[in-house]
């Protein structure tokens, strides 16, 4: 056998280690079973195969599912929950880090003979490697070239759970995944779809891809084969979301309605309950609790509880125009709303916790934290003719809510796509112009 480059296999080495502590963990606070961890966990969060994977030295799932885990493990014989303010989250979470990023190396050295592996060099393009490298290291923004400029126009994207893979919806009825890595398509485009495909979202375990379209249906397909699974038919004037629950049972789709599926039987998921909230503003999100916000006019947005589909408290006011967009903090405790403004809620006390964020009179049209919570970046700009701008990111440092420097360009008109990658360092644009761009985001200070 070859000499192979010994990343990989550190990878490997480095994951067994990480799952013996969280075994001793296990084995520390009280030994429960999968389904006790299940449980402990809350509806929706974690499953019983994934975290035996985990447990295992098996699988490296998203950084959220990770830290859930290490929560209930944290505390189990207390009968709680830890907080993400317990004095261990923050190494676990540089773990989770660390290991995410020899995965990534794992994929970039994967098969190459060590002989050919590149090496430190000044010349032959070593120089702005290292440089590159070093940028990234520090922290520091790094815009890079478009993906594509052909795509007919993005309008939803989002990363697979371990970040190889990008999946894109477009105006010409089409999806398509895209290799984080290589920077290029993943296969043949997905069709199906009589309209265009407005959202995207993967499951957990990333064994699904949903696509929701503008022809009012949502399609389910393997990820693995490029190939449908079932089609959704249940919205009236287009499917604007798709979002799955934390532990892949639940799929949440929205039109001018919000429709609940259990896919216990992917091939034929089934309706649960009535469509509920409608006169929605915003694309709603989900808590990794299973809490639902939705955001509609005149400023209002509501907390549901997701399995019961009944509003959780009373209406959320603050902005003065409508609510364009929402997203959770990934511990599901902070919820920020935003209009022409960004606004902070502490879930539990639905209370504002913080002054607005300004967007210098812009409206927010999209929005999100970052796995990690450090970063909350935000999609702005105008809508309508007489103030058309080009729309720009802006990101903000959750631990101070100061601003990370000026606002990110890089797109001409509207951008109605972006998301994070799971390592919460890679940001994925898409617009109308056609272009789809990847950013390495600047890192906030320690």
């Amino acid at each position: 056998m070859s000499a192979v480059l010994v990343r990989g296999a550190r990878f490997q080495e480095e994951l067994e280690a990480a799952a013996a502590e969280l075994r001793t963990l296990r084995a520390a606070h009280g030994r429960p079973t999968l389904k006790q961890i299940v449980s402990r966990a809350g509806r929706g969060n974690l499953g019983a195969s994934m975290v035996n994977a985990v447990l295992n030295g098996r699988k490296l799932p998203g950084c959220d599912y990770y830290l859930t885990l290490v929560r209930v493990l944290l505390t189990y014989n207390t009968g709680k929950l830890a907080s993400l303010q317990h004095g261990e989250i923050k190494v676990w979470r540089s773990r989770w880090q660390q290991l995410q990023c020899l995965k990534e190396d794992e994929k970039l050295g994967r098969g190459v003979p060590a002989h050919l592996a590149p090496q430190q060099s000044p010349t032959a393009g070593g120089l702005a490697e290292r440089v590159l490298l070093g940028a990234v290291r520090a922290g520091e923004y790094v815009q890079l070239l478009p993906l594509a400029e052909d795509t007919g126009g993005v309008w939803a994207v989002a990363f697979s759970p371990d970040g190889s893979l990008i999946a894109t919806g477009h105006g010409p009825k089409i999806a398509q995944l895209w290799e984080t890595v290589a920077r290029r398509r993943s296969g043949s485009p997905l069709f199906g779809h009589t309209g265009p495909v407005v959202s995207v979202a993967f499951s957990p375990d990333q064994a699904l891809l949903a696509t929701g379209s503008d022809d009012g249906t949502v399609r389910l397909w393997n990820v693995a084969s490029r190939t449908p699974v079932a089609e959704l038919d249940g919205h009236v004037g287009g499917a604007s979301t798709v979002l799955f629950s934390a532990d892949g049972a639940l799929l949440v789709t929205v039109g001018k309605t919000v429709r609940l599926w259990d896919l216990a039987d992917v091939a034929n998921p089934l309706k649960i309950g009535k469509p509920f909230s409608g006169s929605l503003a915003a694309a709603p999100a989900l808590s990794s609790a299973g809490v639902l916000a939705t955001g509609h006019e005149a400023g209002v947005a509501y907390l549901w509880d997701l399995a019961q589909q009944t509003k959780l408290g009373g209406p959320l006011r603050g902005h003065a125009d409508d609510v364009t967009a929402l997203c959770f903090s990934p511990d599901g405790e902070l919820l920020a709303t935003a209009g022409q403004d960004i606004q902070l809620w502490n879930v539990a006390r639905a209370e504002m916790i913080h002054e607005p964020l300004e967007c210098e009179d812009e409206q927010v049209l999209r929005m999100a934290f970052s796995p990690d919570g450090r970063v909350l970046a935000a999609v702005t700009g105008h809508h309508n003719e007489e103030e058309a701008t080009n729309h720009v990111v802006r990101l903000w440092d959750t631990n101070e809510w100061k601003e990370l420097g000026a606002p990110l360009a890089g797109h001409q008109g509207t951008v109605d796509a972006a998301a994070f990658s799971s390592d919460s360092r890679l940001y994925v644009t898409g617009g109308h112009d056609g272009l789809l761009r990847l950013r390495v985001l600047p890192a906030p200070a320690a």
